[in-house]
This record gives structure tokens, sequence and C-alpha cells, in this order.
């Protein structure tokens, strides 16, 4: 294994508070998951406070018509204090509100940052590389899995939302007139600055929020009773009987939109233009409405928006999964589910096969195992290590890897690649044409590869795959994503 400094890059750092950001379980409450948290908590609370404020004004209203003019004085100041006692109440709400949505936008905004480029090449290889490195920062066995994958789906998913989108836009799929219309404005020649940033303001960070707030109504104190029970002693990763599951889902669905109404709101219009505030605050209310439509739409997709919602929760379901049964070998299998499901009429055709062309079988960070040529296009009698690095491969059961290994030596300057099915030891076949090698050579081979190789003995001589995340935590590794040479294997 290579040697060096164990840490995290530059560019690893900022993936990692990123993730943070947007989920975390800390004492000071800082991910925007927590500070949503706190708000369903205080939110019952708030409401009573408001109701009790209403309630004193409508009292000394009512008073005010009834008193003698030797008392109305009194009355007068009492009233005027109840409602400066609800202005200041609402005005500090609506601060909290608007301090939760601009710290959304802001995420958005990063992710947008991270993974676009000024070019079509140049923004596959930033998702890429983001997704990828979200993939080889997280544990691939034991229950820090879950935990870890708990907080870095959101990420990921926004990730796909934006790439499923671009695509679908690219192939026709989408036929919404809100989408269609900035679309096809942001990509005309004469698109100035203004319809590019339309685009991003009115569909991309609109869409980044829905998939972050899909899941927010899981924080809510009657969700939260339901995954971690009544002493906060459950497992919350365990699988739920059906008995829990669909209450959970409703609740969380209910409490997603609620907040996104009362708990997030819209931004704020800074300037003195009556007419600039009441186009900026119809835009803002346009924003959410879509925003809104993306969630309802998700629950039943079928061929419409709710897609690039619903087609990365599942793509996430199984590569970021958090149950006990996951399994790193099993990641491959994503594209299989997906299939099934098409075939079952539970998943929109058009948007499978959307996902799939950008991702291929094999997920970003995936560690492939595979038969190298030599020179000759022969098939050697090794196996080498790469890691998947590159989206839109052109067979989608090939994927594009980064050589991590040659001559069963790790090189940190290695060559890029592309794993043919036919040498790619995920598949039966392939591993077949190891088998005559003995397995003297075989024992050979994986001591060259893996580290404690005494502890390591029990591990298949002819591995499907193997775990890159070993090889990722040293720091001069984590770069897998400048330009290479590449070659077909």
């Amino acid at each position: 294994m290579t040697t060096g400094t164990i840490g995290k890059s530059t560019y690893s750092k900022l993936v990692l508070n990123l993730i943070n950001k947007i989920y975390d379980n800390t004492p000071v409450g800082a991910s925007f998951y927590e500070k949503a948290q706190q708000y369903f908590i205080h939110a019952q609370k708030q409401e009573d406070e408001k109701t009790k404020l209403d309630h004193a004004i409508c009292l000394f209203e009512t008073r005010e018509k009834q008193v003698s003019a030797k008392d109305a004085a009194l009355v007068a100041r009492s009233l005027e204090q109840a409602k400066s006692d609800k202005q200041r109440f609402q005005k500090a709400l609506d601060e909290q509100t608007l301090v939760r949505f601009q710290a959304l936008k802001a995420i958005c905004l990063e992710i947008i940052a991270l993974t676009r480029g000024t070019t079509e090449v140049e923004t596959r290889t930033l998702s890429a590389k983001l997704l990828g490195t979200i993939q080889l920062l997280s544990p691939t066995a034991g229950r820090a899995c879950s935990l870890s994958n708990q907080k870095s789906k959101h990420l990921y998913k926004a990730v796909l939302a934006l790439l499923l989108l671009d695509k679908l836009l690219a192939d026709g799929q989408i036929t919404h007139p809100y989408i269609v219309e900035r679309y096809i404005l942001s990509n005309a020649n004469t698109a100035s600055h203004l319809d590019l940033m339309a685009f991003r303001d009115d569909v991309q960070v609109p869409l980044i929020m829905a998939v972050l707030l899909q899941d927010i109504g899981i924080m809510h104190p009657s969700a939260q009773l339901i995954l971690k029970g009544s002493d906060g002693k459950a497992d919350e990763f365990r699988v739920l009987e059906e008995s829990e599951r669909l209450p959970l889902l409703q609740t969380s669905f209910k409490e997603s939109l609620k907040f996104i109404l009362n708990g997030l709101g819209t931004d704020k219009y800074i300037g003195n233009s009556k007419e600039e505030r009441d186009e900026f605050d119809k835009q803002q209310l346009k924003r959410q409405s879509f925003l809104i439509a993306l969630l309802k739409s998700a629950v039943k997709p079928e061929d419409g928006i709710g897609n690039l919602l619903k087609m990365p929760q599942i793509y996430c379901s199984v590569v970021l999964s958090t149950k006990s049964n996951y399994t790193y070998e099993m990641l491959p299998k994503v594209a299989l589910v997906l299939e099934k499901g098409v075939e079952k009429g539970v998943y929109s055709k058009p948007a499978v096969d959307a996902l799939i062309a950008i991702t291929g079988v094999y997920p970003q960070g995936f560690g492939v195992t595979y038969i190298p040529k030599d020179s000759d296009r022969q098939d050697l009698d090794r196996y080498e290590y790469a890691i998947v690095t590159g989206l839109y491969p052109k067979d989608v059961k090939a994927p594009i890897c980064r050589m991590v290994t040659r001559n069963l030596t790790y090189n940190v300057s290695a060559q890029g690649c592309t794993v043919s099915v036919e040498n790619n030891l995920y598949n039966a076949q392939a591993r077949k044409k190891l088998e005559r090698i003995s397995e003297e050579r075989l024992v050979e081979i994986l001591s060259k590869l893996v580290s404690n190789f005494d502890e390591r003995r029990k591990m298949s001589l002819i591995p499907k795959c193997w775990r890159p995340d070993e090889y990722f935590s040293y720091v001069k590794n984590q770069n897998l994503w400048n330009k290479v040479v590449m070659y077909a294997n």
C-alpha cells in the first residue's frame, strides 16, 4: 500500500465541510438539518405564543369599544403595547426564517460552484470529482457506514439531480414550461449573463433546495419518535415495519412542506423601489411554488419533474445505503435495481436510462479489479486495481477509471483506462480467466496489493472488486481527476 501522510487534501476538507453544513450531529447544532430540528421542536410553542398575542390584541380592541371615556386612554395604550409585542415577536420569527433561507441558498450556490464548469466536459469532471470524493471518504464496512452515508447522501443526491436535469433537458424529456423557458434562454447563442443567472436562480437553486429538503421532515419530533422510540434508543437504521414506515413517510412529507412555507419562506428584497420589490417578491413565490411542485411530484413522478428527486433518491438508497445490510460489493447492482423498477412499471424508463447513461453501472469512486493487457493486447497473468473516476462512459458496463496499480505496484502518476466487460473481475466470465493461474501466484499477487497481508489471508484470491478507502486516506492519492492519457483495456 502507498505510504505517505494520512489526512485530507484541501478539496477533501472542502467536501467534508460542505457535508457537515448540510447534515451533522454536534453539540452546537450548526448544520442545516440540526437547525431545522430546532425549528420543529419550538414551532408549536411559537405558534401558541403568536395565538396568545393575537388574542391580547383582539381583547383590547373589544374593550376599546366598550369602556368609558375615562378608561379609553389606558385601553388604547394597552392595545398599542399588544400590537408592538406582536410586531416584535413576528419580526424575530421572520429574521430566523430569513437566516435559514439564506443559509440554505448559500449551500446551494456552493454546490453549483463545485460542480458547474464553463464547458460540458468541465462540468462532468467536476461532478465526477465531487461524487467520487464523497464515496471514497465514506467507510466501506461496519456501523460507521450508516452514520456516514446518512450525512453525505444529501449532497450526493444534489449533484446527481443537477446532472439528471442536464441530461433530460438535452434529451428533450422535460416539458415543464417553467424549466424549458429558462433553459432555452440560457442556451441561446445570445444568452446573456442575466439569462444564465436566471436558470441558476430559478431552476438549479430550487432543485437543489428540493433535494436537500426532501427528507427534512424526518427531523420533526413525531418522525424521530418513530425512528428512535420513546427512549431514543431504537436503531434508526433498522428496516422499519410497514406500520412504522408509512406513518414516517407521511409525517416527513407533511412536515417538509410545512417547513418550506413556515420555517424557510423566501428571500428578502434589499432596496427602495416598490416596483422592484413587487417583482422580486413575485419571482420568489414562483421559485417557492416550483420547489413545492418538485417535492409533490416526487411522490408519484411517472415521467414528470419529480424524477429529478426520485431517481437520485433511489440511486443513493443503494450506493449510500444507511441500512445494516449495506455491502460494498453490491454497489454496482444499483443499475439493476433501477432497471427492475422500470420492468415493474414503478420507475420512469427515460429517467432511469438517463441516469444510467450518466453514471454507468459502476458508481464514482468504486474500486475495480481488472486483468490488464500487454502491448499485443493479450491478457496478462494478474489483476490490477483501478478506481471509477469518469461519468458518461461510452459503454455503461465499461467504467472510465484511473489506474491505481501497475505491475502490482501502487503508482500515483498512473494512467487512465476504460475497463472492458470481459476483463472486469466483477463479472464471473472475467474471473474464470484467472482460474488457470496457480494458487501460489494468486497469493503472491494479493500479498503485493494489500497491507497487513497476514490479517487478510482469507480474502478472495480472485476479488470481484477492492475497497479503495485506505488508499484514498493518503493525502497524495486524493487527486484522481487530473488529466491522464486514457487506454482501453
